[in-house]
This record gives C-alpha cells, structure tokens and sequence, in this order.
C-alpha cells in the first residue's frame, strides 16, 4: 500500500463524507474475511437486518485478537481509478447507530461487529467499508509498517416490489412514453455489466445533454456511475485536449418485466441541479437475436 493509499485511507477513517482508495483484504501478514452476506438487500431507509462483521487472521489462519476496526460508509461510490471524487448527496449513504466514531476490536475469533446500520434514502447499490490500518491505530502493528486491509459490503437499496434478474435480453432502447423525446440506450455488457446513455437536456431546458457509462449487475440491480462530457465541438473542430468527462452523478436500473423498468437516479452533490429522483421506462426496441424470457 502506497503512501498516497494510505493517507486516503486515514483521512477515510477519520472524517465524513469520505473517500477510501481501494484496498485488498489481505497483506502478507494479515487477512479479512467478511462474515456472514456481502451483498445484503434493504428498502431505502431500512434498518439491515444483520449486523457487519469481519474476521482478522494472520498468515497462518490464526485469529487476530484486539486489532483496531473502522466502520464507515464508503462516501463516494466507486473509489480509485476514473470515479475517485464522485460523490452523490450524502443522504443516499446510509449510518451507524450509534455512529462509529471509534474503531471496534477484534475478539479472540479475531471478529469485529459494527452497530447497527441503517440504509441510506435513495435507490442505489453503495458500500460500506472495513479497515484496519498501521499506523492508524498503535495496535495494529502486526499488520506491517504502511500497511493496512478493508473488505467492502455492498448495500443495495432498492424499494420493495417484484424485480427480475437483468440479463443481455434487457439491450435496446427505453423511454417513459409519456415523456416521449428524451429516452435512454441500454446495453448489458459481458462479465455482468451495464452499459446506459441518457440522451435528454439541461435541467434549465437551454440544451440537449447526455451522460452515462457502464457500471456493475447485482443479479436484479445495475448501479452506474455517470459522467457528461465537457468541453466538446462539433468537427472539425473538435480537440480532444479540452474534452473532459464531468462527474454526472448515479444512476440505478431495475426491471419488473423484459418490457417494463425504473432507473433511479442522483446528481453528483447535494447542489447538483439535476437533483434526486426515478423514472419509470418501457422499452422502445427489441434487438434482433436477443430473446428476453
């Protein structure tokens, strides 16, 4: 783990909203496992059944007695790589009760439990992290100098009702006929991935917008991070030196039937002007040689 992980981390550890860099549940001396589901399913505002627990062993599967845990919501998303400093409104994360303002210590199966959680208020898939880190924390020095470990639990938030699991027959074009003019492409990539454009315009109505990207399928529910292109003119003058993509915020697909679904969806910030709410879509096409059962 670099330097630059690390403060990440710590900065992570020790403050909300927060930005975690991603890191690997296990080093050389130590790993984490979680306990019991990774994915757990909640309605937005819900309280998850299951309390988060993780287990600590050493290289020998030994369990680690007395090492320092945090406990936090992974405040922006998909952090690393090009969705770093994404960050929805914080009222889609969910909380601890009491909040973790301290770190838990593994008992003597090497198991740390968080308090209880409650869901965030918005649909989406999003995360909450453990870690342990040196030297963060004096305790965790068997963890190595610089070192540290985190599992991720992911937390889909998604309201009560009778979805179906997304597969490629999902392809095609969607839109809410009673908005008929702006619409989305849909496409269901491989290794379980969801490609989606919004083609639409600007919440002031002064131009045409799209955004989108691809993002990962959790068996009935696609989350993808969405960024908008910025900086961009018609050719021949396009330059793609002063093309940047812009974090656009999240957006979340569920589907109750091959014809019928939802995207939810959640500006980046809580002053995004394109605010938080969902749409109902029906398909619009039906690809040759895709069959949706």
């Amino acid at each position: 783990m670099n330097i630059f992980r690390f403060a990440v981390a710590l900065i992570a550890a020790l403050s909300a909203p927060a930005v975690l860099a991603q890191l690997d549940d296990h080093n050389e001396n130590a790993s984490m496992s979680i306990v019991g589901a990774e994915t757990i399913r909640v309605a937005p505002g819900g309280t998850v059944p299951e309390r988060f627990a993780v287990r600590i062993v050493d290289a020998q599967g030994v369990p680690m007695e007395g090492l320092a845990v945090w406990f936090f919501p992974d405040g922006c998303g998909e952090s690393g790589g090009p969705d770093f400093f994404y960050c929805p409104p914080w009222a889609v994360y969910g909380t601890f009760d009491p909040p973790v303002n301290v770190p838990i210590h593994t008992d003597a199966n090497g198991v740390a439990t968080a308090p209880p959680f409650t869901a965030g208020s918005i649909v989406g898939t999003y995360n909450v992290a453990a870690g342990a880190w040196y030297p963060l924390n004096a305790e965790n020095a068997r963890l190595g100098n610089g070192e540290g470990i985190a599992s991720y639990f992911h937390i889909q938030q998604v309201e009560p009702s009778t979805t179906v699991p997304i597969t490629s027959g999902f392809t095609g074009a969607w839109y809410d006929p009673n908005q008929s003019g702006h619409g989305l492409l849909i496409e269901v990539l491989p290794e379980n991935r969801l490609l989606a454009y919004w083609f639409a315009f600007t919440p002031d109505g002064t131009q045409q917008a799209w955004f989108g990207g691809d993002g990962p399928i959790l068996g009935d529910v696609a989350t993808i991070y969405s960024y908008q292109g910025q900086g961009g003119r018609w050719i021949p003058n396009f330059d793609p030196a002063v093309y940047v993509l812009q974090p656009w915020g999240q957006l979340t697909f569920t589907f109750t039937d091959c014809d019928h679904g939802r995207v939810d969806f959640a500006g980046n910030g809580n002053n995004s002007p394109w605010g938080t709410n969902h749409m109902d879509i029906t398909r619009l096409t039906h690809p040759a040689g895709l069959s949706c059962p």
